[in-house]
């Protein structure tokens, strides 16, 4: 490649060259032939004036006479002034074939070239680590450039010509920095440097730079010829099957797999070095009901954020690796006591507790953690991880965000849960959940305005279990949805059968977990199963926890709305014990607030406790929403209550949960008010 400057300098010196040489030559070769003819007539006058002695007109009829002459004697002899011409005109004939030829091969010259500028080598090569290299004139455009460079830059040559250096390299370096090294070049003929730059995977590399300056004419028309390199870096291969097994996707921590083999590898050098180690098993609290509720894509955000907080504690002896769906490992190699580890698990869970926001809420996230530590609770790979498993169990067993170390007899105990949780699987199915029933009074007149439903397992070996015993386990297992959907079909059948009897139950509620609410088609569900049983759904109120409630309150305003508009009533169960936001008695359609236990139980002896009390059934009057006491147990506590203004209770003062029979025969039957029981003070 030549630009078109040098080309037509370079051609017009080659055809300036050929034409005069092409023109020189007729130049020389016509005064030869003259100067030869004249000769040739001289001499063959001159002979024959000495051969024959004549002159005259006895001279010429002596000319004419053939005998003894020669060849070249006799064809000058007949030459005459016509021939002259004729010697021209071949001449111009040959001349203009001459220049023809010339033209033709300039014409040829643009095609063919002279020998690039750029070598040739250069320009065959594309991989990374050859020179890029580019020509400018004397203000820094570009007039040529190798293949390198405008893989760089991404232009075709097209596009590069004309545009100053600045403009195109990559990684963008100033104009004061090409005027500085173009100068220098100027001045000396030559510039070399070093740039630190970024790759295109945006990591520090260094670059080679040259600048050399051209001035074949020793005028003001200077070239420059920019090269410049940067190491080679192969193309990385990509990821093979066995690479990706190791590497989880969405954290980038190593895998199940590539744990158990860092584990391994692990106990082999404690062994060796006669040192500790530890496994921290973590898993998120409640993760499951995240992502059934705000779904997948909320879901990975906050795994990542865990895998964050982890990486957060790495260090050269601390390896961190996801082994499941929530669950997260860290192995904690030369372990110096069982304090330096548990300091570990609360620096986790000091960074998980910040505020976090999700689905436009803010929240805070737990995790429940398990420790094992070699070789006091297992010597080989496989044995220690699984006694982490086990003492996880028993971490989330005892609440969220707890953290628990392995002990033997956490064996036990993972075996009865796991029982446990066959156990549950069946009695959903074989009816062993049963269904009781609390009344609910009016405090003003002592009867019955209905009743709270409440689950009740009749274990085969355990007995009555009552739900603090099975629920948990059956929200770590994901049996909340069947178990509210068996309450739903249990209560509607009961309520039909009531009004079959003859009764009016007045409103029973039913507590439904936040997962089970937002299911999307739960309120045609619902009405189904109200329609098969002949039951009017105003009879029926649905209790969410507040605390699971809030932070789904933009999720459920849709389900909430249906639920609505089948008559459906909501109450908040446990009001004060969570969020308590103002803004989700203002937003959401609720009917009643349930004010939870621990409130009670000091009334009214606690000026605290009877302060927080008036204030939330001051509230609910003055927002229209009715409040209702749960666990009233003396009669201080219900006079209390009513001199507040609370007109609704449920508790042992009036009745225990009882069961169907025992409800519709002791409450139902009469429309006195009934006798109160319970303790007294």
């Amino acid at each position: 490649m030549l630009c078109g400057r040098m080309r037509r300098r370079t051609a017009w010196k080659t055809a300036s060259r050929r034409i005069g040489t092409v023109c020189a030559q007729p130049l020389l070769v016509f005064p030869l032939v003259f100067a030869s003819t004249d000769t040739a007539r001289a001499e063959s006058g001159d002979a024959s004036h000495q051969k024959t002695g004549l002159s005259g007109p006895d001279a010429m009829g002596a000319h004419t006479a053939p005998s003894g002459t020669t060849i070249t004697e006799a064809f000058y002899a007949q030459q005459s002034p016509a021939v002259g011409v004729l010697y021209l005109v071949c001449a111009a004939i040959i001349l203009a074939l001459l220049l023809a030829e010339t033209l033709r091969r300039l014409r040829r010259v643009p095609e063919q070239g002279s020998p690039p500028l750029i070598a040739t080598s250069t320009i065959a090569v594309f991989r990374p680590g050859t020179d890029s290299v580019a020509i400018l004139d004397a203000e820094a455009r570009v007039i040529d450039a190798n293949p390198q460079f405008q893989s760089e830059t991404g232009l075709p040559l097209a596009k590069i010509r004309g545009r100053p250096i600045w403009a195109l390299h990559a990684k963008g370096f100033g104009r004061l920095f090409w005027d500085s090294a173009l100068d220098e070049a100027r001045r000396s003929g030559s510039w070399n440097g070093e740039a630190r730059t970024l790759d295109h995977g945006h990591l520090p590399e260094t670059e080679n730079m040259s600048v050399r300056a051209h001035n074949e004419s020793g005028g003001a028309d200077i070239t420059f010829e920019f090269r410049s390199r940067r190491p080679f870096k192969p193309t990385p291969k990509p990821a093979s099957s066995v690479e990706t097994k190791m590497r989880d996707a969405l954290t980038g921590l190593p895998t199940r797999r590539a744990m158990k083999s860092q584990v391994e590898l692990a106990i082999i050098r404690a062994k060796a070095a006669h040192t500790e180690l530890a496994l921290i098993t973590i898993d998120l609290d409640r993760f499951r009901d995240i992502n059934s509720i705000f779904g997948d894509d909320i879901g990975d955000r906050v795994l990542e954020r865990l895998a964050n907080a982890l990486r957060t504690v790495e260090s050269s002896n601390i390896t961190a690796g996801r082994i499941g769906g929530d669950e997260f490992i860290l192995l904690v190699e030369h372990v110096a006591n069982a304090e330096a580890v548990l300091n570990i698990a609360h620096d986790i869970s000091t960074t998980l507790g910040d505020e976090v926001a999700v689905d436009g809420l803010t929240c805070r996230l737990s995790a429940s953690m398990g420790i094992a530590q070699y070789p006091k609770d297992g010597e080989g790979q496989r044995g220690l991880m699984q006694v982490a498993g086990v003492s996880l169990c028993h971490a989330k067993a005892k609440g969220r965000g707890q953290i628990c170390f392995y002990s033997e007899h956490m064996e036990q105990r993972s075996s009865d849960s796991l029982q446990m949780e066959i156990d549950l699987r069946r009695a959903i199915s074989d009816s062993e959940l049963l269904m009781f029933y609390q009344p609910q009074v009016d405090l003003r007149t002592g009867s019955c305005i209905g009743a709270e439903a409440l689950l009740r397992w009749q274990h085969p070996k355990k007995g009555l279990l009552l739900p603090g015993g099975f629920v948990p386990l059956a929200v770590d297992v994901g049996l909340t949805t069947a178990i509210d959907n068996f309450v739903i079909q249990e209560v509607c059948a009961q309520i039909g059968q009531w009004k079959d009897d003859g009764f009016a139950p007045g409103k029973i509620s039913i507590n439904i977990s936040a997962t089970t609410l937002l299911i999307p088609d739960f309120a045609s569900d619902l009405k189904a199963t109200a329609d098969a049983h002949g039951l009017d759904l105003s009879q029926l109120e649905i209790e969410v926890l507040e605390s699971t409630l809030f932070p789904r309150m933009r999720s459920s305003m849709n389900t909430i709305e249906e639920l609505r508009s089948l008559k459906v009533t909501l109450a908040i169960d446990d009001f004060g014990t969570g969020y308590s936001s103002l803004a989700m008695l203002k937003d959401l359609p609720i009917d009643r607030i349930k004010l939870d236990r621990r409130f009670i139980k000091s009334l009214p002896h606690d000026s605290k406790d009877d302060r927080i009390v008036a204030a939330i059934i001051a509230m609910g009057r003055s927002l229209g929403i009715n409040v209702i006491a749960e666990g009233v147990e003396t009669r201080e506590q219900r006079d209390r209550l009513i001199s507040l203004g609370c007109t609704e209770a449920q508790g042992f003062l009036f009745s225990r949960p009882i069961k169907a029979h025992d409800f519709s025969s002791g409450w139902l039957k009469c429309n006195r008010p009934h006798a109160f029981v319970g303790a007294s003070t």
